[in-house]
């Protein structure tokens, strides 16, 4: 299922509006989103809204009188495009009848339903959503064992028709324009001789209270004048005042049924077969005196009494005690003069049971005795499940009447107690974190007579410290079961016989245990772990949600950030300490006013944009405004607005950058003072290295101009001598420097792919030549790469200044060796160069490895400057470089060069 529904909950209940939520969760419904209404009104203005809606889930105990019309009117709004799921209390004709005009068997029963069933209604949904027409045109019904039908709607004060099923009517012969509005289509098609049967029942039913409904069969005539049996089901719609003013229901084609079952032509044998046969219990009783007069198997079976014994009673005989007074009393003329009807009364077994029953009735002849024929339908278990619901959603509402979790909790126990009528209970809170426990509160059915002896226990202090499943209903025998639990202890002072608990998640490492204790020995009762379990399900709900509103509340009050809610004019609805500690108004001074109200001027515009684009998008992108503090400062803030779904109003987030603003305003400015000052630092390098070239290139010319021949003053032969090479020497320097400017301002630097193994041989052969007598061993290995993307001449140079250190700085105690090779990695190629030399002390001299002008060892030719410039040239193009080094061992360089794609 990919495609996302847009839900709709008309349902009054917050814990029955939160199960059902949760079912749609767990079938993994995809839910664009899901709207919530307590009230038809409320439902009705969401379905006037912009949103579109696909499904309504309709709580029909909302308006059970009426729910037909709002059942319709509620699809009327949507021009019959929407999909109207009922939640009815419990099955019944009506629910049955509204179901199949919804579209068969797509109907959900409070008390029963679960992740699968909501799983099953809503795919059957789904392939009415994109089918073209209206709602009426939608309803083709097929039975188990009915082939076609069609829907009807009668208004009686219009006279005016809506009818549906485009099969059933086109498998007549009937076009669209005969049958879809036409007013006295069925009155023109019905068989003479059933006509006035039919109209009989219907008048019957008109004249009856309202929720009455008729049930007839008669032959319909098709187009060629032949006719077909259906069985028709209506219902009666009635104003405020009990008139009625609509009728509608359904009609299915039978034919094929009766032809299936031979159609018994005489009515008596079939009413007979339908009441023998029925596996409802069924009763026959006089009209006058309801003596019963027949009762079929299933009514001996499920009353237990013998069918002699049912024979000899009336109905009241059947009636709890407490009913039969009223039952006397009850009208003669509403028993008996409507020939259709049904009702709901309590019933008594011969072993006591009281069950709720709904019966079915009609007026018949038995044995030429005016007599009324009755079906019965146990709905014990839909009552106390409605009962039990009922009571759940009052003790949920007990809860959240109390702002203090605890008073709720305390509330919802003592409404607890009283329900079950158990004797004593209480409430525990347990901390695993602190490995504390204590009786935060208690309740007995009698406070002055009833103590509970503080020493004893069923439960140590031990047990509810334990980890367990939350909603577990433990029984005190089941207790020896849980291999954690503690010994119980299995006397009181008291005479306590009988207790369970319930485990429900309170906060972070705690747990609250409900305890109830009773005098009598109760055994396990599985009605009333199934209405605990319901409870704690919902009260753990409750707790959670009631956390996370405390959470949030916490979080939106007590941020040092700006939170604030306006609705889409920009007035403040909420604001949190935050906002008003940055902008130094009271909240009532800030709700007086619109947000834009508190923006820069020049910044009102784009702000006002800014929010106008949430009519298109939910979230905006942050952006950064001026904003006027109550004493005309300037704050700046950094706001993103969020529009909350299904509500017009805006979550604004904001921070407060000021500060920010200000460091960055300072930075830029040191910036520029830096960028300036470099600037001149380079023009000053330049002048001076270019100043200097030319008188030295002068003084390097006359001093080779001079010949011994023309020295003839033994000091003034020194004197030149040291002049001359202090002069190489700081043309030496003069040229690193230049380089090193070169280095450093070259913004594009000419790039390719170079062999490091043949550049490495050409930089060996200018070296080695230097000092041919001394021992080199040296090893390459370029097996795992030797091509890299760099400048030809910077890799020249680097292989130079660092083979050429190795030269210097040799160790004079063995024979140089150079172990030079590469390692790839998944980013890299690294170029490793090895020697064996005197190694450098990291220790003293790490961070001034690469700086210029420095040297770790006496040494007459270095100029401290080549590590410098190997430094420059590998990270002017992207590379690194580190060393490792150790004293008396040697020094190793790692070079990495970016791998090129």
């Amino acid at each position: 299922m990919s495609y996302q529904l847009s839900i709709l909950i008309v349902e009054e209940y917050e814990n029955e509006f939160s199960l059902l939520v949760s079912f749609l969760q767990q079938a993994g419904i995809p839910t664009h989103s899901i709207l919530h209404a307590h009230t038809v009104e409320e439902a009705k203005l969401h379905l006037l809204g912009n949103r579109p809606i696909d499904l309504v889930f309709l709580d029909l105990s909302l308006q059970s009188l009426y729910s037909f019309d709002i059942h319709f009117e509620l699809m009327d709004l949507k021009e019959h495009r929407v999909h109207i799921i009922p939640i009815c209390e419990f099955t019944s004709p009506q629910t049955t009848l509204l179901a199949l005009i919804n579209g068969a068997k797509d109907y959900l029963i409070k008390g029963e339903y679960g992740q699968k069933s909501v799983k099953r209604v809503i795919d059957n949904c789904l392939k009415w959503l994109n089918e073209p027409g209206g709602y009426f045109d939608l309803k083709d019904f097929v039975s188990d064992d009915l082939e076609y039908g069609a829907v009807w709607d009668i208004d009686l004060i219009h006279s005016t028709a809506k009818r549906s099923g485009k099969k059933f009517y086109h498998s007549l012969g009937y076009q669209e324009s005969e049958y879809a509005t036409d007013y006295y289509f069925w009155q023109r098609n019905i068989h003479p001789e059933d006509y006035y049967r039919v109209e009989d029942a219907i008048e019957q039913s008109l004249k009856s209270s309202p929720k009455r409904y008729w049930e007839v069969e008669y032959r319909f005539r098709r187009a060629d004048a032949s006719y077909l049996w259906v069985n028709e089901r209506g219902y009666i719609l009635y104003d405020s005042l009990g008139k009625p003013i609509r009728t509608l229901g359904i009609i299915v084609d039978i034919t094929q049924k009766k032809k299936q079952k031979g159609f018994i032509k005489s009515n008596q044998v079939q009413q007979e077969a339908f009441f023998y046969s029925n596996p409802y219990p069924m009763l026959i009783y006089k009209a006058e005196s309801f003596q019963i007069l027949e009762v079929n198997n299933a009514a001996v079976q499920k009353y237990g009494f013998g069918y002699e014994e049912l024979i000899g009673m009336t109905t009241l005989d059947i009636r709890p005690k407490a009913d039969k007074e009223w039952y006397r009393k009850l009208k003669r003329e509403i028993i008996t003069n409507n020939p259709f009807r049904h009702w709901q009364v309590r019933h008594q077994k011969k072993n006591g049971e009281i069950m709720h029953v709904e019966i079915l009735a009609n007026d018949t002849i038995y044995q030429d005795t005016p007599a009324v024929q009755v079906m019965v339908i146990d709905i014990t278990q839909q009552v106390v499940a409605r009962s039990e619901r009922d009571f759940v959603a009052q003790v949920i509402e007990l809860f959240n009447q109390k702002n203090s979790m605890i008073d709720g909790l305390s509330e919802c126990l003592k409404s607890i107690r009283n329900y079950i009528s158990w004797e004593y209970s209480e409430i525990w809170l347990s901390d695993t974190l602190i490995n504390s426990t204590k009786l935060i509160a208690s309740n007995s059915f009698n406070a002055e007579s009833f103590q509970l002896p503080i020493a004893t226990w069923y439960f140590d202090e031990s047990f509810f410290k334990q980890k367990l499943k939350h909603h577990n209903i433990i029984w005190i025998e089941d207790l020896h079961h849980l291999q954690t639990s503690p010994k119980r202890i299995t006397t009181l002072e008291g005479s306590l016989q009988s207790a369970f608990l319930v485990s429900l998640p309170y906060k972070r490492n705690t747990t609250i245990w409900m305890i109830f204790y009773s005098l009598k020995k109760i055994k396990k009762d599985a009605s009333l772990i199934q209405l605990f379990e319901g409870i704690s399900r919902h009260l753990s709900n409750e707790i959670r949600r009631r956390n996370s509103e405390e959470q949030l509340k916490y979080i939106f009050n007590f941020n040092r950030d700006l939170f604030g809610i306006v609705n889409t004019s920009g007035e403040f609805v909420q604001v949190n300490e935050g906002f008003k500690d940055s902008l130094a108004y009271e909240e009532s001074m800030l709700l007086e006013k619109s947000f834009y109200d508190y923006v820069h001027v020049q910044d009102r515009d784009l702000t006002r944009n800014i929010m106008d684009d949430l009519e298109e998008r939910d979230i905006t992108s942050p952006f950064e405004i001026r904003c006027l503090t109550s004493n005309h400062d300037i704050r700046w803030i950094s706001w993103s607005a969020t529009k909350l779904p299904g509500e017009d109003l805006i979550f604004l987030l904001g921070r407060d950058i000021t500060n920010i603003k200000k460091h960055q305003v300072e930075r830029e400015a040191l910036i520029e003072q830096l960028t300036a000052s470099n600037e001149d630092l380079k023009q000053f390098s330049y002048i001076v290295s270019h100043n200097l070239r030319a008188p030295l290139s002068n003084l390097m010319a006359v001093v080779n101009f001079l010949t011994p021949e023309m020295i003839t003053h033994p000091t003034l032969d020194f004197l030149i001598d040291k002049f001359k090479k202090s002069t190489q020497i700081l043309n030496s320097t003069v040229n690193d420097l230049l380089d090193i400017l070169v280095i450093k301002n070259k913004v594009t630097i000419a790039q390719t792919m170079i062999d490091l193994e043949e550049k490495l041989q050409h930089s060996l052969e200018t070296l080695l030549y230097i000092d041919s007598t001394d021992e080199y061993n040296i090893r390459k290995d370029f097996t795992e790469g030797k091509w890299v993307y760099f400048n030809q001449y910077y890799i020249e140079s680097i292989f130079q200044n660092l083979i050429s250190n190795a030269i210097k700085y040799k160790s004079l105690e063995r024979p140089l060796e150079l172990n030079i090779f590469t390692k790839m990695t998944s980013t890299h190629l690294k170029l490793y160069i090895k020697d064996n030399g005197l190694g450098i002390n990291l220790k003293l001299h790490k961070h001034k490895i690469f700086g210029l002008y420095q040297r770790f060892h006496e040494n007459s030719e270095s100029k401290g400057i080549g590590l410098y410039i190997v430094n420059s040239q590998v990270r002017a193009l992207g590379g690194t470089i580190e060393v490792q080094s150790e004293e008396g061992v040697g020094t190793t360089f790692i070079i990495s060069f970016k791998i090129r794609n």
